[in-house]
């Protein structure tokens, strides 16, 4: 069985109809929505110097949150570098409105600019192309209609960098009922009340790009250094630049950076200098910049308002994306593995080294922190514990695969066991209702969809359950 085989859900022919008026519906309100926007290039303003430049900067930049000040000051130091004969750098921005940040009112709404060179901090003084007042840029539309237009600045190569808040592959922290909302990728809306789910996003981007690929995909957001979130978005860049962890920022009192996460304006500064600066470079200047902010102590308050030195934890990667369908071909191949070891009889021991291999795995924030896992760490630990050879053996080339083709380069601090991707893999131990709203949302991710990892994730949870219901029957019964 190859990946693409894989079919969940087939079609009568009378669910055509139904599909086709969706799909009508969508087409009008999208639209709708772009008839309703002003003309992009207001003040006839277009991009000076050459037809075609080197490389187009893509921003989207969601402040719409908790992250406005954060947000505005990013977009505030990325004018310090500004564009060139050689660079356009384009920004999509949106503050919350009535959240204090500094930059005044007229930045509470979204805002389209083309980014200009400007060495004064505090004030935004950059070419606004659009002054589009409150939008939702957790509408995938919104992302489709600023991609077509970035586009427009031709260059040779394209980056797209968004700085938004994240939650992974779904959001496992909710405890609402499972529905649409919850399967939540990138960029969530206070203002609108609205996210994008991974499909809506990967879709949003693919119909702007019109077969077109980006060179390079940077994502200031939590969570979203994982194999299911690069499996989506494979076919769309050709890297990715992700964190598995939350990324923290440490600004208070409100201005006094003590740390940003990822600062933009350093590799557009080595792009400035260099246009034809290698993806790789750009890769481990973003990196570096964002990992040293974390190896210094910073002054955080305790629950009491005390003050007292502490370090957080990061990690980030550099990911080639060519390299996430043979990845995913493994990862079916172990699962089918396991799957077909526990229907056997006598699965205790495999139970055993899997829960045991998990527990000493590194975790990342999710449901009791029981679901997302470092894939790597986890693989290195199992093939420690198993003595099933054929197990050990799967676990080495997968490993040994992600080492060699898929982490192009990666750093984390010295309290995080990161190697640069995390996957779900929901432990036994979360609640059966959780457990089961959370498997309804990932059933909904490409990659469980052309391959057999949720299977697997049942298939661990049922014979963990029944083994353990034995085994507290045994107890009782002595």
């Amino acid at each position: 069985m190859t990946l693409n085989t894989k079919r969940r859900i087939s079609l009568r022919a009378s669910d055509f109809s139904l599909i086709l008026r969706g799909r009508q519906a969508s087409l009008s309100a999208v639209l709708i929505f772009f008839l309703s926007l002003p003309p992009l290039y207001a003040g006839n303003f277009y991009p000076s110097g050459p037809a075609k430049k080197s490389v187009t900067i893509m921003l989207y930049l969601n402040g719409d949150n908790n992250l406005a000040p954060e947000v505005l000051y990013a977009l505030d130091m990325v004018e310090t570098v500004g564009s060139s004969d050689d660079i356009n750098i384009l920004a999509l921005v949106d503050g919350r409105p009535g959240f204090h940040h500094g930059y005044g009112k007229s930045w509470d709404g979204a805002k389209f600019l083309y980014i200009t060179r400007d060495a004064r901090i505090g004030e935004i003084n950059s070419i606004v192309l659009q002054d589009l007042g409150e939008q939702n840029l957790g509408a995938p539309e919104i992302l489709e209609y600023f991609i077509t237009e970035c586009l427009r600045y031709t260059a040779e190569r394209y980056i797209f960098c968004t700085f938004a808040h994240g939650r992974g592959i779904i959001d496992t922290q909710s405890f609402t009922a499972a529905g649409k909302h919850k399967s939540l990728a990138i960029s969530s809306d206070e203002t609108d009340g609205a996210h994008m789910t991974l499909p809506e996003f990967r879709l949003a981007i693919q119909r702007a790009l019109k077969g077109k690929k980006l060179d390079a995909m940077v994502f200031f957001s939590c969570l979203t250094g994982m194999v299911e979130i690069g499996y989506g978005l494979k076919d769309l860049t050709e890297y990715l630049i992700v964190s598995e962890d939350e990324i923290r920022i440490v600004n208070d009192p409100p201005g006094r950076f003590q740390i940003r996460g990822i600062k933009f304006e350093e590799p557009l500064k080595a792009i400035h200098a260099d246009p034809a600066l290698p993806l790789y470079n750009f890769g481990k200047i973003t990196i570096d910049t964002f990992i040293e902010q974390y190896r210094r102590d910073v002054s955080l308050k305790d629950i009491h308002g005390r003050m007292y030195a502490g370090r957080y934890p990061a990690a980030m990667a550099l990911i080639q994306c060519s390299a996430l369908d043979q990845l995913a071909s493994y990862l079916n191949d172990f699962a089918t593995y396991v799957i077909k070891k526990l229907q056997v009889s006598g699965p205790a021991v495999l139970l055993g080294d899997i829960q045991r291999s998990l527990s000493k795995t590194q975790r990342f924030s999710s449901f009791l922190n029981l679901e997302y896992y470092d894939l790597q760490d986890f693989l290195q630990n199992l093939a420690v514990s198993t003595r099933d050879e054929d197990l050990r053996q799967l676990c080495f080339r997968i490993d040994s695969f992600i080492k060699d083709k898929v982490i192009v380069y990666e750093k984390h601090t010295g309290d995080c066991a990161s190697n640069g991707l995390s996957i779900f893999l929901s432990n036994y131990l979360i609640p059966e209702n959780i457990f089961q709203t959370h498997q309804q949302l990932y059933r909904i991710s490409k990659f469980s969809q052309e391959t057999f990892w949720d299977e697997m994730i049942n298939e661990v949870r049922v014979r963990s359950l029944a083994s353990a219901k034995t085994q507290s029957g045994q107890v009782c019964h002595r």
